[in-house]
């Protein structure tokens, strides 16, 4: 194997392998991550509601602070479907851009192809 089929070799793997820790490893790693804070979320707001049955009827500051609690839980709940949005959002903006750079690649190649071939000998 010559030397500069050697170095395409090693360039086409290094292509492929950073390609594929930008779409899956960060996308994956946030994802875990915001998984983990949902899940605490959940376990969070099951245990508030199982407060809010044990709430006396007569004690006005506890059915306040339960609804203010219920109104903080449903802002946090729409922060995390923003951020599982947003997560999508970048991650598809990622894929394109990858798509396009294959594409500019590849008629790079072609045009450097069709220029030796049209050259005099």
């Amino acid at each position: 194997m010559a030397y500069n089929d050697f170095i395409k070799k090693l360039n086409y793997w290094d292509r492929i392998v950073s390609r594929w820790m930008l779409r899956h490893f960060y996308f994956i790693f946030f994802q875990t991550v915001l998984v983990i804070i949902f899940i605490f979320w959940f376990i969070n707001t099951i245990k508030m509601i199982d407060i809010g049955f044990q709430l006396s009827k007569e004690n006005i500051v506890e059915h306040i602070l339960m609804n203010q609690s219920v109104n903080t839980s449903i802002i946090i709940l729409l922060m995390l479907l923003n951020s599982f949005w947003l997560l999508y959002i970048f991650n598809t903006l990622q894929r394109l851009n990858n798509v396009v750079r294959d594409i500019n690649y590849t008629f790079g190649r072609m045009k450097n192809r069709s220029k030796k071939e049209t050259r005099p000998r």
